[in-house]
């Protein structure tokens, strides 16, 4: 039963990404777009893999799909940071989304890291099928890396409801925050040591933070003047 709930929740998350490739394909800006898109496919694949990891795989199967994994840990972060830069108007009329990405570069270049060079363990779920944990400090690591763009995507979401005052505008901002704020929790239950839920980590909590994207990238982004 919990491993059907897990495949139904899996889905749901693919098909909330579909949602979003459908409405970034409307958006103008080319590499924005195409950027956004292959980090929504990208992010697809860890889902797939959950399925694959916490069924009976061979070992063949673990080993080739532990690098979809954490595809999240970037296909979520830097999404959810280039949506700031879209639905802010002094941040997507003032720079481009290139200058803007410099600013997260530390975390992009840790999320790479960890995904390319795999510093990891396959183990055996306390529930059901495989997990992968991360081995040594890097756990330690991810968490700081994490805290700290939660830190700075909230002050930019702040920063936003203190600037503009349009209700759609400061709605995005208060979602994408509530979906950093769970996706928090979620990490704060994992350091804790809450191993004997239901649910697999950082699955839900995941599909609130790509349904806040899709709300924040389904309206037409607002411009400096008719604020």
């Amino acid at each position: 039963m919990s491993y059907f709930v897990l495949c139904l929740i899996c889905l749901l998350a693919v098909g909330v990404l579909l949602a979003n490739i459908l409405v970034t394909n409307k958006i103008p800006y080319i590499g924005f777009k195409w950027v956004l898109i292959g980090l929504f496919s990208f992010s697809m694949l860890r889902y797939f893999t959950l399925m694959v990891y916490y069924d009976t795989p061979s070992l063949s199967q673990l080993e080739v799909l532990r690098y979809f994994y954490l595809a999240t840990s970037i296909g979520l972060t830097i999404s959810t940071a280039l949506t700031i830069w879209y639905i802010t108007p002094h941040f997507r009329q003032k720079i481009s989304e290139w200058k803007y990405l410099l600013f997260f570069s530390p975390w992009i270049i840790f999320y790479l890291y960890i995904l390319i060079t795999q510093p990891t363990d396959i183990v055996k779920s306390p529930n059901f099928g495989y997990s992968l944990v991360l081995i040594d400090n890097f756990n330690k690591y991810l968490s700081i890396a994490q805290g700290s763009f939660v830190i700075v995507i909230i002050i930019l979401c702040f920063m936003g409801l203190a600037t503009y005052k349009h209700p759609t505008l400061r709605s995005q901002y208060i979602f994408l925050i509530f979906a950093q704020l769970v996706l928090t929790f979620d990490g704060l239950s994992i350091i804790k040591g809450i191993n004997t839920r239901l649910l697999v980590p950082f699955t839900l909590t995941e599909i609130i933070g790509f349904i806040a994207i899709w709300y924040a990238l389904k309206e037409k982004p607002l411009d400096m003047k008719k604020l």
